[in-house]
C-alpha cells in the first residue's frame, strides 16, 4: 500500500500557486501522451490529478474555516 503525500501548505495563495503549477505540468504530460511519445512513468497523469484534488480539498477546507471564524466573531 502506498502512503498518500501529505499536504503541508497553510496559505491559500501558496496553494493556488501550487495548483496552477501542477495543472501546467499535467497539461504538458497530456501533450506528451497525445503525441504518442513513450513515457517512463505511465501513472503520472493519475498521480497529478490526485495531488491537484488534495490541494483543492485543503483550499476548500481553509476557506470554510475562515468563513466560520468570521461568522462566529460577528455573533
Amino acid at each position: 500500500m502506498v502512503k498518500k503525500k501529505q499536504v503541508t501548505l497553510n496559505n491559500i495563495s501558496e496553494i493556488e500557486e501550487k495548483i496552477s503549477s501542477l495543472k501546467l505540468e499535467l497539461s504538458n504530460f497530456k501533450g506528451i501522451l497525445a503525441s504518442k511519445t513513450k513515457s517512463n512513468n505511465t501513472s503520472k497523469k493519475k498521480e497529478l490529478k490526485k495531488e491537484i484534488a488534495r490541494y483543492l480539498t485543503l483550499k476548500n477546507q481553509l476557506i470554510k474555516n475562515d468563513l466560520k471564524k468570521k461568522v462566529e466573531s460577528k455573533v
